[in-house]
């Protein structure tokens, strides 16, 4: 039992006390659940009209859990990033933001520029 504590102790001393919230940090925040919101409609928007999901991984939480599995996945990816975000110092923790934001942007262009050509 002693491992398990000291395990537990060296994950306090890196994940800060308190994380002040940037404006950087707040605008990328912004950007990443919007487009992880606007992912998951026109995701299923396009699932709707008889699309297939591109993403293997996707395509598998869907055919597991149905249509609530994007939702179960963009949460476990959030989950993820919010993890990292604490456990990171600044310049890390806008670069994990920044990379989310950026990913989940282009999937939501692809997405929709997808859905403008049925």
């Amino acid at each position: 039992m002693g491992s398990d504590r000291s395990w537990i102790d060296s994950v306090r001393r890196r994940v800060p006390n308190q994380r002040q919230l940037s404006e950087n940090h707040a605008v990328l925040w912004t950007v990443v659940i919007l487009a992880s919101l606007f992912d998951v409609v026109t995701t299923m928007v396009g699932l709707e009209l008889g699309l297939t999901e591109g993403n293997a991984v996707a395509r598998a939480f869907i055919a597991t859990y149905g249509t609530p599995g994007i939702g179960l996945l963009k949460f476990s990816a959030l989950v993820l990033v919010v993890t990292l975000w604490a456990m990171f110092d600044d310049h890390r923790a806008t670069v994990v933001l920044a990379v989310f934001a950026v990913v989940s942007l282009a999937v939501v262009a692809l997405n929709a520029l997808t859905l403008a050509s049925v």
